[in-house]
């Protein structure tokens, strides 16, 4: 669905071959994505070609020009943590980009390092910390405009690493990865994407489906993101359908532009809720 530079050489992606082929009214596709919760509440998940569903979403379109035919690359003006700014993309320019085939959220490297600075878990880097609350809520300033990440999105619940005696003898660290992503995000981090070992650790586990026992690593709470460490190009940051089950995301290849808007969901499900 990306443009032909990011396809396999010789391949046409298939969206270029609708554009080709004269397929659509517009050469637009859109997805609107929801959670669990939504889908049992009878809010299900679309992608639209030619056209994007206007009852989907509320309010405007806020529409962002293509800045690098790649993926999806649009100027991320700034990411603000807590409501303050972090200076990530101060004195260069930043890109992000969506997609829908991740729930992941990944920063390049300069980024992560600096966030990692100011004692903020990116990656592999678990923090000392009270409470994951502490970080407060994300905010992705795009076009100018506000995209408020929740903690309970971007962080995962803080707990205490647990040692525990392997069958080998050797003591092992579990931190349950488990958070706002679930099991979804363990299928889809590398296995030696995992936080970095203690000395006195001779290997790390991360469960989604169980807590290990045991004693307590005797060094208070330990708090890690969802974020990744990940170099795409031109200080490319991304983000998946965490960001799009929020924001409906519409892709117009016309134009050269992607259009982001509130997605109705919170609030349908807020007015069911209300009266139930």
């Amino acid at each position: 669905m990306a443009y032909p530079a990011l396809a396999e050489k010789g391949v046409k992606p298939v969206f270029d071959e609708m554009i080709d082929q004269k397929l659509l009214k517009q050469n637009v596709f859109a997805f609107y994505l929801t959670s669990k919760q939504a889908e049992g509440m009878g809010m299900l998940s679309d992608l639209t070609f030619g056209y994007y569903d206007k009852a989907k979403f509320k309010g405007d379109i806020h529409w962002n020009d293509i800045k690098f035919k790649y993926m999806f690359g649009v100027k991320l003006d700034d990411v603000k943590i807590k409501g303050e700014s972090t200076g990530l993309c101060k004195d260069r320019e930043c890109l992000i980009t969506f997609d829908s085939g991740t729930s992941l959220m990944s920063m390049p490297s300069f980024a992560a390092g600096k966030l990692t600075s100011m004692n903020i878990p990116v990656g592999n880097n678990m923090m000392d910390c009270a409470s994951h609350t502490q970080y407060g809520d994300m905010t992705l300033v795009i076009g100018g405009k506000d995209y408020v990440i929740s903690n309970e999105e971007w962080m995962f619940p803080a707990q205490q690493l647990v040692m525990a005696q392997g069958q080998t003898g050797l003591q092992s660290m579990t931190f349950k990865k488990f958070g706002p992503l679930g099991p979804q995000m363990i299928a889809e981090v590398d296995s030696t994407e995992l936080p970095q070992q203690p000395e006195q650790s001779s290997n790390i586990q991360t469960e989604a489906d169980k807590i290990h026992h045991g004693q307590s690593s005797g060094k208070g709470m330990k708090c890690l993101s969802t974020i990744m460490q990940m170099d795409i190009a031109k200080s490319m940051f991304l983000v998946g359908d965490v960001f799009m089950r929020k924001y409906y995301t519409i892709f117009d290849r016309d134009n050269n532009r992607v259009g982001l808007a509130e997605a109705v969901t919170n609030s349908k499900i807020a007015a069911l809720n209300a009266k139930s």
